[in-house]
């Protein structure tokens, strides 16, 4: 490792010396005033002294704060990546800085310091302000410093005397360069050199850049030897399993080697020593995998594929160890375990079951005060850290699927597994090995390695179970036990399994109806009912119903290659007086009916089907009626349309009418 005078110089900003003095008086005067002065500190320091002050940093703090035990420290230098690499590094560096007036300190991601090596008496005097290992040096915490700032930045950073907002470190001058990740480039801590700020050495910035460089080397080392230790034990693997489909992931989920078997059977078209994250590919299965590196043990499960020929296999997860520390797993998918012959009804049924939220809020269509409402109660249902079950109440058709959808990808577990089971649709003994899973030989007909339930697949995610109030009584109980102590006992079996899933439950009645009845527990009732929210029907939308349509013919006429359709102005007032019984799911089937029988470019009456055109289909008539035209007439609409340069929606909210009355009246007036 080079000294400090064998480094050639790194650009450190000529006025970060030649303006020190000054840098004090402007830190003075924007402590006390909170604006900056003629003496302006360099941009960099400039904008973290405001963050400082938005923060509410005291900037005559004289002390960092503690947030690592010993113990916890030691942890990280013998077993983290980082701390091995690093301390390994500044050891070397030892003897070279003992004779300076400087110390070297390591930082991981956070900001906390794990380990230092320097000058004795230099680093008794830094103890006064805590900075030693276990101290936290964020630059969200203390302000602009050497740990922390290069950190914030991603980039090496110098940092002066006064430019330190905490007035504490002022005394000091530090050096800092961040630590890549030499796969994926994230940052992973941080290389500082203090000194004395009155002690200025330009050579230190570059000797941190240095020093950074050769722990990211070190780290580079560290990784192979993991995946040599991750490759032999491939190896093995194929000596004694030749015909078997094998590979070998590392402890973050990317592929490091697999066999040709491999390759046909999970469809990997790139080569595999690309850095394939298997996590993505297959995100069901790396919930076992997981599982595996967590404890240690083997599981065993069944994936779907995405194979033509193959629709689901059969595999054998395997933690590999060295030391006693888990650096990965090999799967095996023995030869012969694959299926086929129940393929395709099998493979449409699986597909049912979503495992990952495929919608947000961005893609739910609706405008209506009521339903503005629905998405306001969804979202704040997203955030909640606690992660308390969410009911959802509404008519067939409603869309209580695409919320829980939204409510999981904007929510805070975002990237786990999102399960979707109807209780409705499955018989009674099936429902209870589909949500709680079974041991082998739990019951004639059941896999030789047992099933995992819809509750432990959906661990760390959220489980949403539609039709609810279809659950029989017994599973109630069953059920009511789990939410209480998350913990499942599959069928067969005494020993429970601890699960962290947060429940999204649907009922197309009123659940608290069914409690009345005697149907439904008022214990599970009121476990699940944290957070109730009404999706009101279609016909009480009556502004989003025009919306709805035009945006599902748009959607069918590009999907189907043909022009667009538009609604003719006689059929208007029938669709939006009709009550919809089925809601949207009827609206959105209505629109592809259209697709296939319109011939022509418009839909008019003649187009309707025989419900629509019923006397009793305006029963439950819209809020948008004809009775709003009687009320207002189209010079007034007009009028306030000039005034509101043609928004509509602010003309609707002025003269207390719904958009689609005005869209309406739109058309009358251009029609010949």
């Amino acid at each position: 490792m080079a000294s400090f005078t064998e480094l050639t110089k790194t650009a450190i900003p000529s006025n970060a010396i030649a303006t020190s003095g000054s840098v004090a008086d402007a830190w003075e005067h924007f402590v006390g005033t909170g604006e900056f002065n003629k003496n302006y500190p360099r941009p960099v320091i400039a904008t973290c002294w405001q963050r400082c002050k938005q923060l509410g940093i005291n900037p005559h703090e004289e002390r960092a704060r503690s947030v690592l035990l010993p113990e916890e420290i030691e942890a990280k230098l013998h077993n983290d990546n980082l701390g091995l690499a690093g301390k390994t590094v500044l050891d070397r560096m030892a003897q070279t800085v003992a004779g300076t007036s400087h110390v070297i300190v390591m930082a991981d991601s956070s900001g906390r310091i794990l380990y230092s090596v320097g000058h004795r008496q230099i680093q008794s005097r830094l103890e006064e302000i805590n900075f030693r290992p276990g101290s936290e040096w964020a630059e969200d915490v203390v302000g602009p410093n050497g740990v922390g700032t290069p950190l914030a930045l991603g980039r090496p950073e110098l940092v002066l005397g006064s430019e330190h907002y905490c007035q504490g470190w002022q005394p000091w001058v530090c050096y800092g360069s961040p630590i890549q990740n030499p796969g994926d480039q994230s940052i992973l801590g941080c290389i500082d050199i203090t000194g004395p700020a009155k002690n200025i050495q330009a050579e230190a910035m570059a000797l941190a850049v240095s020093i950074a460089h050769s722990v990211e080397s070190s780290l580079s080392i560290i990784q192979l030897q993991r995946r040599e230790i991750l490759r032999n034990s491939y190896i093995d693997m194929q000596m004694r399993w030749p015909n078997d489909a094998l590979l070998v992931l590392d402890e973050t989920g990317y592929i490091i080697d697999a066999n040709s078997h491999a390759c046909v059977l999970l469809d990997l078209s790139a080569p595999v020593r690309q850095n394939i994250a298997f996590s993505r590919i297959f995100p069901d299965l790396w919930i076992s995998v997981k599982a595996c590196l967590r404890d240690g043990s083997e599981k065993v499960c069944e994936i779907r594929l995405q194979n033509p020929v193959m629709n689901f296999a059969q595999c054998n997860i395997r933690p590999v160890k060295h030391k006693g520390e888990r650096l990965g797993c090999t799967i095996i998918f023995p030869s012969g375990r694959q299926t086929s012959g129940q393929s395709k009804n099998k493979a449409r049924q699986y597909k049912k079951q979503i495992n990952t939220a495929d919608y947000t809020f961005e893609h739910i269509l609706g405008n209506s005060p009521a339903f503005r409402e629905v998405i306001r109660m969804a979202r704040i249902a997203a955030q909640d850290e606690l992660n308390n079950s969410v009911l959802l109440i509404g008519e067939t058709g409603t869309g209580k699927e695409l919320i829980a959808h939204a409510i999981h990808a904007e929510g805070l577990r975002l990237g786990e597994p999102f399960i979707a089971i109807n209780c409705g649709a499955l018989p009674r003994d099936l429902i209870e090995s589909e949500l709680f899973g079974y041991v082998p030989g739990a019951f004639t007909g059941a896999r030789r390695e047992g099933s995992a339930g819809k509750f432990e697949s959906a661990d760390n995610g959220t489980l949403f179970l539609d039709e609810i109030d279809s659950l029989d009584p017994d599973l109630q109980v069953k059920f009511l036990r789990v939410l209480d102590d998350m913990k499942v006992t599959r069928l067969g079996s005494i020993y429970p399994v601890s699960v962290d899933v947060r429940i999204i439950a649907a009922s197309s009645t009123r659940l608290w109806q069914a409690v009345e009845e005697g149907r439904f527990r008022p214990d599970l009732f009121h476990r699940l009912n944290v957070m109730e929210i009404q999706i009101p029907p279609l016909r009480e939308r009556g502004e989003d119903i025009l919306d709805l349509l035009e945006y599902f013919l748009a959607e069918t006429c590009a999907r189907a290659g043909r022009n667009e359709l538009t609604l003719s102005p006689q059929i208007l007032d029938q669709l939006m007086n009709y009550h919809w019984p089925g809601n949207i799911r009827e609206l959105r089937n209505l629109c592809a009916r259209w697709i296939l029988t319109v011939n022509g470019n418009e839909i008019t009456l003649n187009d309707l089907p025989a419900q629509l055109l019923s006397p009793d289909a305006g029963k439950h008539q819209a809020k948008s009626t004809a009775s709003d035209l009687r009320s207002i007439n189209d010079d007034l609409i007009k009028k306030t349309l000039v005034q509101t340069g043609g928004n509509i929606s602010e003309t609707a909210r002025i003269l207390g009418i719904d958009r689609t009355t005005i869209y309406r009246r739109r058309r009358h007036w251009q029609s010949p």
